[in-house]
């Protein structure tokens, strides 16, 4: 296999793009705003879009979901990404109409970064989140790239929006973060257990070979703002280190023509209001009737794959390659 060490990232600052109160208002980003942003995504992997959700939003929903997240872990049936020393557990946003804040479930500014990435009418296939709970300091999890399946290499096939609904910095939590690790991410850079099964965390010899020349970053965010991150890229839940829980939401975007697999269970009573933010993006949503309990919500055994017969046969015979690494050094 191709080298999954790479070029040096001698800039390990994330490119965050500031936003107007004015622009924000307006919900209308520039050319210029969507090509700043593109050009970083494909970049770096990651990109901050500050400023972009109304800070009262986010506050409203942190107040409702902070009272619930120690409620939630109580629960012994809850599930914790890594294990619970991590104390980093799934916590989904309420999917009630008047908790589903457009400029959260369906960012203007996010929509045309992403339809830029992805290609028009961007499909949301994920909506969940996760909370990380005061935990020791040797609490984080391994690093981990969220695509351990047969996936295309060469491009963004899925993009990861975080809301985080507090400010960040690696005293509560922010996550580590990996740039230009989406070049390099491939389904053989996973460890696999026996049986040959992949799991998410990354071969220890390819972190520590990353590690040299392009450490890692945690960077810190404002509420209000958006992280957009491609789905190969590697990265880590922190351990938080204070008693208020960091609670930070996650949507996952595919391409149509993808035909993503993941569904996001959403009551029939919201049907309307999601179906008018279509023209920016789509939810593949399993209407259910009655309220969806968002406590019980989990992340574990979600499929980011494609439905696409000839894309995954396209990427299985890809992945069988010797030497099929992206060459962008």
């Amino acid at each position: 296999m191709g080298s999954v060490v790479g070029a040096a990232y001698q800039d390990q600052e994330i490119h965050t793009i500031k936003t107007s109160d004015a622009v924000r208002q307006a919900a209308r980003p520039s050319l210029e705003y969507i090509a700043e942003a593109v050009s970083f995504l494909h970049k770096d992997g990651i990109i901050i879009l500050e400023n972009v959700i109304d800070t009262a939003h986010i506050d409203h929903l942190n107040s409702i979901l902070t009272p619930e997240a120690l409620e939630i872990a109580n629960n012994p049936r809850h599930h914790f990404n890594f294990g619970k020393h991590t104390w980093n557990m799934d916590q989904a946003p309420p999917p009630t109409r008047e908790l589903m804040y457009k400029d959260i479930w369906a960012n203007s500014f996010a929509a045309a970064v992403l339809a830029a990435i992805l290609g028009p009418r961007p499909v949301i296939h994920y909506a969940n989140g996760n909370t990380a709970l005061q935990a020791s300091p040797d609490g984080r999890q391994p690093v981990h790239s969220d695509c351990e399946f047969d996936h295309p290499v060469y491009y963004n096939f899925a993009c990861v929006i975080n809301v985080n609904l507090v400010d960040t910095s690696p005293e509560n939590g922010a996550t580590e973060f990996w740039p230009g690790t989406h070049h390099v991410s491939t389904p053989e850079c996973h460890e696999t257990l026996p049986g040959n099964e992949r799991i998410l965390h990354v071969k220890s010899q390819y972190v520590e070979q990353r590690r040299k020349h392009s450490p890692p970053v945690q960077p810190c965010t404002k509420r209000g703002s958006i992280i957009i991150r491609d789905l190969r890229l590697w990265h880590a839940g922190m351990p938080n280190l204070t008693k208020i829980p960091r609670i930070m939401l996650a949507f996952v975007a595919q391409p149509a023509w993808f035909q993503g697999k993941s569904k996001v269970l959403l009551p029939a009573s919201v049907r309307s209001l999601v179906e008018s933010w279509s023209d920016e993006l789509q939810f593949a949503a399993e209407w259910v009737e009655g309220e969806v309990d968002h406590k019980k919500l989990s992340s574990a055994n979600v499929d980011f794959g494609s439905a696409s017969r000839a894309l995954t046969k396209h990427e299985t015979e890809l992945s069988k390659w010797p030497d099929y690494v992206p060459r962008w050094y």
